[in-house]
């Protein structure tokens, strides 16, 4: 799924509209409704790509969601050329380390420096999943990520909730919102694309999909998450640093 040409002159910042209707262009593949991680997975077949983020909240959420496969690092490694985890806690990237046998992995800030690991290869992808809506500043985050490592990524791959969800909507008509806690942000295609381009690196693709898992007996949900794209829970977004 793309953004329409005609939307650039206003996520640059050389048009302004109060109400504009933005428009997305789909293609076949954009009515498949799949979820987050297999979107990530197929992506990173046999790619060589550093997983921000690796840890997760805790080690406690990493357990749970390991017993239901749900845990995005694990699958990342199974399918990757080579999957290097990074991330802030210290106890965590210990805990990936020493409990789970996760070696390829270390403790850094990306924003304010590199590492010996890092500076290894030229990486296929960088991977911020479900990081951004956590993050005070996203415009200066990316934009510092650019500045720290511009060159040493083919492309940027983020993914965040979708504002637009129907499940999100569902629970706002009953006068709820129903959130993680640590959340900054909500963001819509259009606004994540804003925060993009305002960092200086270029939106290329969207694809929407389910944050958890595609039940396929839920045959009547399916269908309707199917047909409207713009209704499902995550967004994933392809990025350039050119």
């Amino acid at each position: 799924m793309k953004i329409s040409p005609e939307v650039s002159p206003y996520l640059s910042g050389e048009k302004f509209s109060n109400g504009l209707d933005v428009r997305y262009e789909c293609n076949d593949q954009d009515y498949v409704y799949r979820s987050r991680i297999d979107v990530l997975r197929e992506l990173c077949q046999s790619k060589n790509v550093v997983h921000l983020g690796c840890v997760d909240h805790n080690e406690d959420m990493i357990a749970r969601k390991l017993e239901k496969n749900k845990w995005l690092h694990k699958h990342l490694c199974d399918v990757s050329e080579r999957c290097f985890g990074i991330d802030l806690s210290e106890n965590g990237i210990q805990y990936l380390k020493g409990e789970l046998g996760y070696q390829d992995s270390a403790v850094l800030d990306i924003t304010a420096g590199s590492c010996e690991s890092l500076e290894q290869l030229q990486w296929d992808y960088l991977l911020i999943p479900e990081v951004l809506e956590h993050i005070g500043n996203p415009v200066q985050f990316l934009a510092d990520i650019k500045k720290q490592h511009s060159g040493r990524f083919k492309q940027v791959v983020i993914t965040v909730p979708n504002a637009f969800s129907l499940d999100i909507m569902k629970q706002a008509v009953k006068g709820i919102e129903t959130i993680n806690t640590d959340h900054r942000f909500w963001f819509t295609p259009y606004t994540l694309s804003k925060v993009v381009h305002s960092a200086g690196l270029k939106p290329q693709k969207i694809i929407m999909c389910k944050g958890g898992i595609v039940k396929k007996r839920s045959v009547f949900r399916n269908y309707k998450f199917s047909r409207n794209p713009l209704l499902r829970g995550n967004i994933v977004m392809l990025c350039s640093m050119d």
